[in-house]
């Protein structure tokens, strides 16, 4: 497991927060920017309340950066921000170049206090032998600024409809489905100098050079968000927020069952079992 395959492995984790996080404030963009915006936030600040309560929700994401070679890839879990910010789901082994440490061809993975655990099958010999858990802190691939922006803010899955305040260009499209339900399509476009810790870890994982974020945000009749849409230069991200308030603990794995490769994902070699 090399250091540019493993960030394909985190990146919906670490996206799903950075992008969902709040962004810097500042000054919007030309009044009739700025009164939309506000229009729209007084619409979404329920929206953002009641989501925020939740506490978790369940997702499926489909993500798309350099590191993924234009091909989507796709994760399904569990999302928590009710004590800390946490992540279960589940991803093919291949998209992770880790097929050879799994039978079944999927990879478990935990973001749990700013570490990354990949589940494997115990190897017989090795470094692995008899472990589990593979470890790798976010700053190995992240560096310490992206990493420390991926925990920095409301880390909840709307508190980015609050980032709309200082979009240089909001709208409401129109009324679609989203997985059988009518929801209120908003778009919102945000400069690069008003996403704050956002910027960073966009950045880290391929989003160097863009110059707005561009999100797609869809509401429910309950008030709730079904869907989030975002792209930041090479890199977008689709959700589908299926469901609220699914509580779960998500768990560090216990040390005697984890092999810590962080050190050589650091170093730039392989961490092989």
């Amino acid at each position: 497991m090399k250091a540019g395959t493993v960030t394909t492995g985190i990146a919906a984790a670490v996206i799903v927060t950075a992008g969902l996080s709040g962004c810097t404030a500042g000054a919007s963009v030309g009044k009739k920017a700025a009164d939309s915006a506000e229009t729209l936030v007084a619409k979404l600040t329920k929206v953002s309340d009641e989501a925020s309560k939740a506490g978790s929700a369940e997702v499926e994401m489909s993500v798309t950066m350099p590191d993924t070679g234009g091909k989507p890839v796709q994760v399904n879990g569990t999302y928590s921000w009710g004590n800390g910010l946490a992540m279960e789901a589940e991803m093919p082994a291949a998209d992770l170049q880790m097929q050879d440490l799994v039978a079944d061809g999927t990879i478990t993975y935990r973001l749990v206090q700013g570490a990354y655990y990949y589940g494997i099958d115990p190897a017989p010999s090795g470094p692995f032998a008899g472990k589990t858990w593979l470890k790798l802190e976010a700053s190995a691939v992240l560096g310490e600024q992206g990493a420390a922006g991926m925990g920095a803010g409301n880390n909840d899955p709307t508190a980015g409809l609050k980032s709309l305040k200082w979009a240089s260009n909001v709208t409401e499209v129109g009324r679609e489905d989203v997985n059988g339900k009518s929801s209120v399509h908003y778009r919102a476009t945000v400069p690069v100098d008003k996403m704050g810790d956002s910027k960073a870890v966009f950045g880290a994982v391929g989003g160097g050079g863009a110059t707005e974020l561009v999100s797609d945000i869809w509401v429910d009749d309950k008030g709730m968000p079904s869907r989030l849409n975002q792209v930041f230069g090479n890199v977008t991200v689709n959700i589908d927020f299926l469901s609220f308030g699914v509580a779960k603990d998500i768990a560090i794995p216990p040390a005697a069952d984890t092999a810590d490769v962080t050190e050589a994902v650091k170093k730039g070699g392989a961490a092989q079992g």
